[in-house]
Parts: structure tokens; sequence; C-alpha cells
């Protein structure tokens, strides 16, 4: 299942829960690397607060 169902696009992982703190570990490093991964950056530009009024 996991070879025909894995792919670039849509990984699988197979995670030991055995151990929840080891569990909680990979799954954070996963996430964590596939966020980097995407590069997430904030937008350009200039944020104009003249124009910003609090009522």
């Amino acid at each position: 299942m996991l070879l025909r169902c894995s792919t670039d696009w849509a990984p699988w992982y197979v995670i030991p829960s055995d151990r929840k703190w080891f569990r909680n570990v990979a799954v954070a490093e996963i996430l964590a690397d596939t966020i980097d991964a995407l590069g997430p950056r904030y937008p350009d530009g200039e944020p104009d607060i003249a124009g910003i009024r609090i009522q």
C-alpha cells in the first residue's frame, strides 16, 4: 500500500506510536521540513499606516 500510494506530491510516512514523545518529535520534524521546503515569506510592500484611523 505504501509503495503504491506514496508519491512525491503526497508522501506517506510510517510513524511509530509506542512512545508518544518520539511520535510527536517525528511528526513535528516532518511538518517543519515540509513548511521550510515551501519557502514561506512575508509579502512585499510597505505598510502605509498614515491612512489608518482608530475610532
